[in-house]
């Protein structure tokens, strides 16, 4: 007698649920930090050096931000 073959898949759902939490934890790090150097950025008083070190980070965390739902929606649309 052979034993039937699980019903769920628990490794494909463990690895759909530890994408999901790194995924979203992601997103609202790198938003919180894009959020925070736009109001160092723009912050009177502030050298020009701080001022232009948030603006890049500020920057490239809103490139990231948008790679990564750009990236979820060619994975969701090709799927």
């Amino acid at each position: 007698m052979t034993t039937p073959a699980p019903f769920i898949n628990w490794h494909a759902l463990g690895q759909v649920l530890l994408t999901s939490v790194v995924t979203g934890v992601g997103i609202v790090v790198l938003f919180s930090v894009c959020v925070y150097s736009l109001a160092v950025f723009r912050r009177t008083g502030s050298s020009v050096s701080v001022r232009t070190l948030n603006g890049l980070i500020m920057t490239v965390t809103l490139i990231a931000i948008a790679a990564m739902v750009v990236w979820g929606l060619y994975v969701i649309i090709h799927k």
